[in-house]
């Protein structure tokens, strides 16, 4: 990779942090504003309580609450642009949209959440779960396409780029194919030393996506050895249903049966990772407990 391209690599990635902390520091403002006027409001209501009737208590209660709950939306957002501040984005695909020319490529840089600032400067970073992204699992440089709202979208890719970005420092990036460098798997598999497993959506394979982003099968069971990374996969799949269908599940309608507490630890930090809520979870003996409970004993 030339000095030129790790120059524009680099500017862009200045870019998009520059936009990330004013978009941090705007939040930051939000929240204390929001916060001092859920405390007036608090204030307000219990100072007046006993003069109000029952519908303006109500609707006291329903402006403190609507409140609360922009607050919580603000930390959330806050929390992931924190994260994206240390690792901005993983991969980039230049795609080519059928009948445009290569000049009109659009630059579609992939992350764990996506980032867009203000709609008149348009996506800065797609993430990870986006349809378009399903194009830098599935497809090599040349014909591609993927499955958006509005049908399928054909085009071509003309560039495929990886990146390690840690600390919100650019480590390397190198051109390539589907099949990730095995110097570069191995460099980030030997790095996960902690106890907790961590996320993979950097080094996904095709198979992989395939069985996250499945949208028809209603039942799905995976099969694999012991270490081939069925939990992993599964949890990245709820990542992406809870993306994908975020108007109609949240992470209370998703459960977990694991086998014990050790191994509930060990996948914890899977899903705040990736920017959702822990999940419930549910140890085998607690289910056969509520299952089995009242049914009696056995007698030998």
């Amino acid at each position: 990779m030339t000095d030129e391209i790790i120059r524009d690599e680099a500017g862009y990635l200045a870019k998009v942090q520059k936009a990330i902390h004013e978009k941090l520091d705007e939040i930051e403002v939000s929240m204390d504003k929001n916060k001092q006027l859920v405390i007036n409001q608090k204030k307000y209501l219990w100072g007046n309580i006993y003069e109000m009737d029952l519908q303006e208590i109500a609707s006291n209660r329903e402006d403190i609450s609507r409140d609360i709950d922009d607050q919580n939306s603000m930390f959330k957002t806050k929390r992931l642009l924190e994260k994206l501040l240390d690792n901005t984005y993983f991969g980039r695909i230049d795609f080519v949209y059928e009948g445009e020319s290569d000049e009109n490529a659009e630059k579609i840089y992939i992350g764990l959440g996506g980032f867009s600032p203000k709609s008149s400067i348009g996506q800065l970073v797609y993430d990870w779960r986006a349809p378009i992204s399903s194009l830098y699992y599935d497809y090599e440089k040349g014909p591609a396409s993927y499955e958006a709202p509005a049908g399928d979208i054909a085009g071509k890719i003309i560039l495929k780029r990886q990146f390690k970005i840690r600390k919100g420092i650019m480590e390397y990036a190198f051109d390539g194919s589907i099949k990730i460098d095995d110097d570069i798997l191995q460099r980030e598999l030997s790095q996960n030393g902690s106890v907790k497993m961590r996320n993979i959506v950097s080094t996904i394979q095709r198979e992989q996506n395939l069985i996250v982003r499945d949208k028809d099968t209603k039942i799905m069971v995976v099969q694999g050895v012991a270490g081939s990374g069925k939990t992993s996969i599964a949890l990245h799949r709820i990542a992406y249903l809870l993306y994908k269908n975020r108007k109609n599940i949240n992470s209370s309608n998703i459960i977990i049966i694991s086998p014990n507490a050790v191994f509930s630890d060990y996948i914890s930090n899977i899903l705040p990772e990736l920017g959702e809520e822990n999940i419930c979870e549910m140890k085998f003996d607690e289910l056969a407990h509520k299952e089995l409970k009242g049914l009696g004993t056995l007698e030998g």
